[in-house]
């Protein structure tokens, strides 16, 4: 029996294949639906501590999760092949995940010793990817080179960090959380001579926010059926699903979060970090929101939602419009961004963003229901504005 020749195949630099039009594979698919099942998991802690404090316990573990999925989706539009030793490695990074899913609930406790462990074997494995890629393709070796320093070294602390008690467990943590962080951001050089895929990676990250937000659809229709038939959980779970319409609307109408990112020189890497990190805060707000909206389906007709949860709803939101603002001004330069036409334009959507936030003082005047109506007529008002007509010069600039 002879083996097929394209199973094992080395690493290509996939930034040549910019006159092709690329997708997202079948295999990238499956290990975002781990990922999401990771994250679901980490909301439902997060839903029976639903307040700033439990924010705050939730945000980094939300991050290692999407700094993970992060890491090797970056990898995939730089030197993805999809050979058989590719697919054996993400399998491997499903297994990790599957762990750290396992682990999210008590990470701050008795389970922090293996949810350290499983990132840490996680990010090994795409240590691992970059060392092969560096060892067959020699002009990625800067890149590679400085991927391998960086995120193996915070990979080590992570695995270190397993064998530490509590509270020096969490120090190591963080100290590992920076270095991931600054790893890409001190190699724009390098990022610029292999630059991601420009339409590969933006369709990535939309594939990847708009599961998420239907994982977010999907939790409030379980909430009202759990409710059973009730017309005020029916009517405040619209609410919610014309909440989550506006947001993908907003995502991809209006801050074209999915749109061709091509970087043409050095200086449009920072305009491209700002637009992956600006992800981050999106996503968790996308989480925050769902949850917040299910905790106001399960309101009676003249209970009022708990002022903390009611502010917290309300930031929620408006970090999700901060974030998708921020997304939209990826677009334009620094330059650009002080643009007196573009401010006008865009001042409304910062108005909106105010009111939102301002919401929060009516959490104990108005029900929940009512509550969340106020917010479901904002975000309406808001895809209303994306509606309107781009500027000459505005159109010009992008």
């Amino acid at each position: 029996m002879k083996l097929r020749k394209d199973i094992i195949l080395p690493p290509r630099l996939r930034s040549l294949d910019e006159g092709e039009e690329r997708h997202a594979e079948w295999l990238e698919l499956l290990y975002d639906l781990v990922f999401v099942a990771a994250i679901s998991i980490l909301a439902l802690n997060l839903s029976a501590d639903y307040s700033f404090y439990g924010l705050l316990k939730s945000i980094p573990l939300f991050f290692v999760i999407w700094w993970g999925w992060v890491g090797h989706t970056f990898f995939l539009t730089r030197f993805g092949t999809d050979d058989l030793f590719n697919r054996f490695l993400t399998m491997l990074q499903m297994i990790a995940v599957a762990a750290l899913a396992v682990n999210v609930e008590d990470a701050y406790s008795f389970s922090g010793s293996s949810f350290a462990v499983s990132y840490a074997f996680l990010r090994i494995i795409l240590v691992l990817e970059y060392y092969r890629a560096g060892k067959h393709l020699k002009e990625a070796k800067p890149l590679t080179n400085h991927y391998c320093k960086g995120f193996g070294l915070a990979a080590m602390i992570w695995f270190i960090s397993a064998f530490v008690p509590i509270p020096f467990r969490f120090i190591l943590w963080s100290i590992a959380i920076i270095i991931d962080i600054f790893t890409p951001i001190t190699a724009a050089e390098e990022q610029f001579k292999l630059p991601p895929h420009s339409t590969h990676l933006p369709e990535r990250f939309g594939l990847f926010t708009i599961i998420l937000i239907g994982e977010a659809v999907v939790s409030i229709v379980f909430t009202i059926n759990s409710i059973g038939f009730v017309f005020l959980a029916e009517i405040t779970g619209i609410f919610g699903l014309i909440i989550a319409f506006c947001i993908w609307w907003s995502y991809f109408e209006e801050a074209k979060g999915a749109e061709a990112k091509v970087i043409e020189s050095e200086n449009k890497v920072s305009k491209y970090q700002l637009w992956l990190y600006a992800h981050f805060p999106l996503l968790l707000g996308v989480v925050c929101v769902a949850i917040g909206i299910k905790h106001v389906i399960s309101l009676d007709l003249k209970e009022f939602l708990p002022s903390y949860e009611a502010w917290l709803l309300c930031f929620s939101l408006a970090l999700t419009f901060l974030s998708l603002n921020l997304i939209h001004l990826s677009s334009f330069s620094l330059e650009e961004c002080k643009n007196r036409v573009l401010i006008i334009f865009r001042m409304p959507y910062y108005v909106i963003m105010v009111l939102v936030l301002l919401s929060g003082f009516l959490g104990n005047l108005v029900p929940g229901w009512a509550f969340l109506g106020i917010l479901t007529v904002l975000c309406l008002i808001k895809v209303i504005l994306s509606l309107r007509e781009v500027p000459e010069d505005l159109v010009c600039e992008l």
